[in-house]
């Protein structure tokens, strides 16, 4: 046995393997583990083959020319030994002949005939014998491959793969079986069954196409746009002086409710009520003037009758007096523009209402371009609104509408649309819509954020489905309809009253309580079968 285990490893001879290291391969030693000791022996197995393959040829060379060669030695022949095994015999192996690779002479060569080279690689040969069969000539074909490559690896890799070449020799040979083992099996099954699937896979036209479905049922059908606006006041406007002065009173604030024609607010009066006196005067001094000269005139036009006056003379009384005239006209339209001032000098409320807004203060100085404040009436009021440019066509004067607010969430005001803009304004592109809103409460103030739901389409107690079931173009649209006791889908036309983006309104062509089919649509065809999953229906 001991000669056996012997034999299973590669035989080397004894050599200082520091020197080995450095000459050959300048490699390192330090402690490694299996497989680091073995990829590191790789990855300078050629140059070392290189190294050593120059060397024998130079160390040949010098034998041949000096020293003749030595005889072949024939191995000896070792009885045949008996395996422990059930009944199997194994021929004993032959011990191999070791095969002398000399190494290069150093400096100078000796002329007697050379000592034994210490660094002989000895590569076992294996005997001529039958080789065994099944696992066990599996492993002696990988052992009998290992050591077939001992001349070629180095002294270092030599060692390693000696002490594990059982370990080797049995992974390399359990490789070897999976391989072969695989191919015996797996190779045809694999195919086998890929070639019996494709036979058995069933016709696309017999497979059922499994679908969502939704019942049919009828709901009161309502389609709305939903936007956001502004509380507007029914009457609302800036107000403003149209003469200069000096705030003197102001007789209402903000909020404070007044009647048309009530005084606002008035401005100082002193230097109007002055000019407007002077000119009263003005004007009763002219009109006093054209009293003397109407008077002169008349008893010039005697003295002319009676001849003692020639005509010239009546003439020119009569031109004094038409411009005494014109000079009191003109005092009587100054008397009349101081009167106006002094009536322009208040502030009369317009219409019924209160100030929304007050900007000024009593004894400030305005001009006609100052802000006073705003006039608003919310007898009613409007919810202003925009309207983007795809969604103008669906707005109509006469539409209803709904408004909230957040200061009365619980309440809901109705209106309707009462004026639409005739153009699309702004870099927004929108254009502007208002729903009028009663007001007598005057819960609702200008200014309040509303949210406002324009019903564009309402039809009660109709048929409804979901859009994404409706196939076809305009015209031709039809649905399939999934009878539950055939399980196959029927192509179904249909009309449609009227199309929002998650339900349509359906005038003509189902029946409630139908099932539509709604999901695997682009698969089904008229007869198709089908296999329902679920069921839907649509929320009250």
């Amino acid at each position: 046995m001991k000669d056996e285990e012997k034999e299973e490893h590669f035989e080397s001879p004894e050599m200082d393997e520091g020197e080995e290291f450095e000459q050959d391969l300048e490699f390192e030693a330090p402690k490694r583990t299996i497989g680091q000791s073995l990829f590191a022996g790789f990855a300078k197995l050629p140059a070392a083959l290189l190294e050593r393959l120059k060397a024998l040829q130079q160390k040949k060379a010098a034998a041949q020319a000096k020293i003749p060669a030595p005889a072949a030695v024939e191995p000896p022949k070792e009885p045949e030994a008996k395996p422990k095994g059930r009944g199997r015999t194994k021929k004993a192996p032959v011990k191999p002949a070791a095969i002398e690779i000399q190494k290069p002479e150093q400096a100078e060569a000796a002329p007697e005939p050379e000592p034994e080279d210490p660094e002989i690689v000895q590569v076992p040969v294996p005997a001529a014998t039958e080789a065994p069969r099944g696992i066990r000539g599996l492993l002696h074909k990988a052992a009998g491959l290992l050591k077939s490559l001992g001349g070629f690896i180095p002294a270092p890799l030599r060692k390693i793969l000696g002490k594990h070449t059982k370990k080797i020799t049995i992974v390399i040979g359990i490789l070897i079986i999976a391989m072969v083992v695989k191919n015996i099996f797996f190779s045809g099954k694999s195919k086998v069954s890929l070639e019996k699937m494709v036979a058995e896979q069933p016709d696309a036209k017999d497979v059922a196409v499994a679908v969502k479905g939704f019942k049919i049922g009828r709901f009161n059908f309502e389609d709305s746009l939903n936007v956001l606006g502004t509380i507007k006041g029914a009457i609302e406007f800036k107000l403003s002086f149209e003469v200069p002065g000096v705030i003197s009173s102001i007789n209402y604030r903000e909020g404070e409710r007044y009647e048309e024609g009530a005084l606002l607010m008035s401005l100082r009066q002193d230097d109007i009520l002055l000019r407007l006196k002077r000119a009263q005067a003005a004007a009763r001094k002219s009109k006093t003037d054209v009293d003397i000269s109407k008077e002169k005139v008349n008893e010039h036009d005697k003295l002319l009758a009676m001849g003692a006056i020639p005509k010239t003379t009546v003439e020119k009384v009569k031109k004094e007096l038409e411009g005494v005239s014109y000079e009191y006209e003109a005092a009587r339209l100054e008397m009349k523009a101081h009167e106006a001032m002094l009536e322009k000098s208040n502030l009369y409320a317009p219409s019924a209402g209160m100030i929304g807004e007050l900007n000024i203060e009593e004894g400030e100085t305005i001009t006609p371009n100052t802000l006073l404040g705003t006039h608003i009436m919310t007898e009613h009021v409007f919810a202003e609104f925009g309207i983007v440019e795809r969604d103008v066509k669906k707005i109509a004067l006469g539409q209803k509408a709904r408004v909230f607010v957040d200061a009365y969430s619980d309440k809901t005001f109705e209106g309707v649309i009462e004026n639409v803009a005739p153009l699309v304004a702004g870099t927004s592109r929108t254009a502007t819509a208002r729903v009028r809103l009663e007001n007598p409460e005057r819960l609702l103030l200008p200014g309040m954020f509303a949210r406002i739901r324009v019903l564009l389409y309402s039809k009660k107690n109709t048929l409804v489905v979901p859009t994404d079931s409706i196939q076809g173009s305009e015209g031709e649209q039809f649905i399939y309809i999934v009878n539950p006791e055939k399980n196959i889908a029927e192509k179904r036309a249909i009309t449609i009253g009227y199309t929002r983006p998650d339900y349509s309104q359906i005038d003509a062509g189902l029946t409630e309580g139908e099932i539509v089919a709604i999901s695997g649509l682009e698969r089904l065809e008229d007869g198709k079968t089908v296999r329902l999953l679920e069921t839907q229906e649509a929320e009250a």
